[in-house]
């Protein structure tokens, strides 16, 4: 991951107010993973903004084209508009993956066409623990397929999913990590340097921080 990308990154996601703080105790934001935090990273508000949302692509398609896989698998639900404009680039297969199997039709946890022995790079939005994406790869498997990598936009670079994500033996391409993008915030004035100390403190073990408020 190079430095300019990231910043450019953090830069757009800062001008849309994608990512929000919330310093006041208790107030602080719940991801789906159940760990909560001083501060939101909403990439999904990307997708409404065409010359940001390009960016996006373009990075996602560079780190593509040095992998070897025969589908882009997006995530639901977050992930799958960036695993359509992927796979449309490179005139790819797609697939996306639900959370769990469906409860009526014919059930599928995965929708598309997948082939025993297929590659799929897995796409999706956001890492915290890394559960969701580790989840659609595991159901991947599951259905016969192979999974080497996941491309993300943002993650909070957690120690638990750096871990998840070894043990699922599955390589981890971010576009954004957590200390670049509050390196760029403060850098912006859009968090005072009290405020990042704060948010490194949570970053270094999230659970005890939530405790110790």
């Amino acid at each position: 991951m190079k430095i300019n990308i990231s910043k450019n990154i953090a830069d757009m996601l800062l001008d849309i107010k994608a990512v929000t703080f919330s310093f006041t105790k208790p107030y602080l934001y719940t991801f789906i993973s159940g760990i909560k935090g001083p501060m939101y990273c909403d990439n999904r508000r990307l997708i409404s903004y065409p010359n940001k949302r390009r960016v996006v692509v373009d990075e996602v398609v560079k780190i593509a084209k040095k992998l070897n896989f025969d589908i882009v698998g997006g995530v639901s639900t977050a992930g799958i508009p960036w695993a359509a404009l992927v796979a449309e680039r490179l005139n790819k297969p797609m697939i996306y993956i639900r959370p769990e199997p469906k409860g009526y039709g014919k059930k599928r946890q995965i929708e598309g066409d997948i082939q025993k022995g297929s590659k799929v790079l897995v796409i999706e939005d956001l890492i915290s623990t890394g559960s969701s994406a580790i989840s659609a790869i595991k159901a991947v498997r599951r259905n016969g397929g192979k999974v080497n990598d996941c491309v993300f936009i943002f993650t909070y670079d957690l120690d638990v999913a750096k871990k998840n994500f070894m043990r699922t033996k599955c390589k981890m391409h971010p576009l954004l990590t957590f200390s670049n993008l509050i390196a760029v915030a403060e850098k912006r004035s859009y968090i005072s340097e009290e405020e990042k100390n704060e948010l490194v403190k949570w970053h270094k073990d999230p659970r005890k921080y939530w405790k110790s408020i």
